[in-house]
C-alpha cells in the first residue's frame, strides 16, 4: 500500500547556525518508496523518521526537536550518535597499557556516552551525495575528550528502499591505542512523538545474557542469567509491565546463514508498525526513557510536545558498556593496524 504524504516535515531553515564555530545543517533523507529521516549534522542527531502505519498513513515515529535552538536547549542524546565511548565508565577514568585516564564526569562522578566533549555535542563534517545516503566525519583527540589516542570517525547514513535506516561507520586510529564503543541513540514511539507512552508497545530482544550494573547503573563486569528475570525480553513483552528499563542484553553472534543480527523486534499494536533492530555489536542497551523530561525545565520536543518519561524508547547496538574497568569484558581498542568497524540496521514495517 503506497503511503499517504506526511505534512509536517522538518525544516532545514531552522537549522542553519554555528556552534562551537562550525556551521549547522539539517539534512532530509529519502527513499523511492516515501520514507524520510531528517539529519542534523549536530551531534549527528536523527530527530525525525517517517514511514507508514497499518493503513498506509505516513507518520513520525522519532522523537526530536525542531530547531537549533530546541536541539541546543533539549536532551543531548536525543537522535545522537555516540562516541567515542557509549554508556557508563565508572568513576570517570581507567587504566590501559599501565597508564591511568581520566575522563570528564558528567554522569555523577562518572563518564557517559563519551564525556562532556562526547560526539553528541560535537559538529560532523556532512556531504550528501544522494537524495538517500548522508556521509559524515568527526575527529576524536584526546586533547578534547581524555581518551588516549586519536580516532578518525567515518559514518554513514542510508536510506534503502526496503524502508531501512542503515547506519554504517569506521573508526581509524592515527596514533595510540584508543577503546571505542559508539551506538545510535534514537527514541523511538512507533505511535509518533506526541503524548503517548509506550507502554502499549511489545518488545523481544534475542538475549543470552544481562549485564550487571550498581546503584549508579555502572556495569560491574559481571552477568547473570535470564532465566526468570523479570528483564527477559526472550518473549516479546509488553512495555507497560516491565520496570525500570536501563540494561544491556548480551546478544549472540551471528549464526552461519545470517549476514547481519537482527537481535531486536518491536511491535505497536495501535499503529500496526513495527522495528526490527539488525547489529554487528555484541550488546544491546534497552533504555526506556524514565528519565526523560523529568527536569527543572522542560524537554519541549516537536509541535510543542513535552517529553515525559517513557515517551520514547531507545535501543543501541554496542560494545560492552565499562569494558576499560571490567577485565572479564572483551575491551574494544583502536589502533592503526586495527580499525573499528560496524552497522546497525533498523528496518521498518507493518504488522496486522
Amino acid at each position: 500500500m503506497a503511503s499517504t504524504p506526511y505534512p509536517h516535515l522538518l525544516d532545514p531553515a531552522r537549522f542553519v547556525g554555528q556552534v562551537n564555530g562550525q556551521a549547522t545543517a539539517l539534512f532530509l533523507l529519502r527513499n523511492a518508496r516515501g520514507m524520510v529521516v531528517a539529519v542534523t549534522n549536530l551531534g549527528a542527531k536523527v530527530l525525525q523518521i517517517v514511514v507508514p502505519d497499518r493503513h498506509g498513513k505516513a507518520g513520525d515515529v522519532a522523537l526530536g526537536y525542531d530547531s537549533l535552538e530546541a536541539v541546543l536547549r533539549g536532551s543531548p542524546s536525543m537522535g545522537a550518535f555516540i562516541g567515542r565511548y557509549a554508556g557508563r565508565i565508572a568513576q570517570a577514568g581507567f587504566t590501559l597499557g599501565g597508564t591511568d585516564y581520566r575522563l570528564g564526569a558528567n554522569a555523577g562522578p562518572h563518564c557517559i556516552h563519551g564525556g562532556p566533549n562526547g560526539s553528541r555535542h560535537q559538529v560532523f563534517d556532512a556531504q550528501q551525495p544522494g537524495p538517500d545516503t548522508l556521509h559524515l566525519q568527526r575527529r576524536f583527540d584526546s586533547a578534547g575528550d581524555g581518551f588516549p589516542g586519536s580516532l578518525e570517525l567515518r559514518l554513514v547514513y542510508h536510506l534503502s528502499d526496503a524502508n531501512e535506516l542503515v547506519i554504517g561507520y569506521e573508526a581509524t586510529a592515527s596514533a595510540g591505542t584508543s577503546p571505542a564503543s559508539f551506538t545510535s541513540h534514537i527514541f523511538f514511539n512507533l505511535d509518533g512523538p506526541g503524548l503517548d507512552r509506550i507502554d502499549a508497545h511489545q518488545l523481544q530482544v534475542r538475549a543470552q545474557a544481562l549485564l550487571l550494573t550498581d546503584a549508579d547503573k555502572v556495569c560491574t563486569g559481571q552477568r547473570t542469567a535470564l532465566d526468570g528475570h523479570a528483564l527477559d525480553l526472550r518473549h516479546a513483552r509488553r512495555l507497560g509491565d516491565l520496570p525500570d528499563l536501563d540494561h544491556a542484553y548480551v546478544v549472540p553472534p551471528a549464526a552461519p546463514d545470517e549476514a547481519l543480527p537482527c537481535i531486536a523486534h518491536l511491535y505497536s499494536p495501535n499503529s500496526g508498525r513495527t522495528l526490527e533492530v539488525c547489529s554487528t555489536e555484541p550488546v544491546l542497551q534497552v533504555y526506556g526513557a524514565d528519565a526523560l523530561g523529568v527536569g527543572e525545565r522542560p524537554d519541549i520536543g516537536k509541535n510543542g510536545v513535552h517529553h515525559r518519561p517513557r515517551a520514547g524508547l531507545c535501543l543501541e547496538p554496542q560494545q560492552y558498556p565499562n569494558a576499560p574497568n571490567c577485565p572479564a569484558f572483551p575491551l574494544p581498542c583502536v589502533t592503526p593496524e586495527r580499525p573499528y568497524r560496524g552497522k546497525t540496521v533498523y528496518r521498518f514495517g507493518v504488522a496486522g
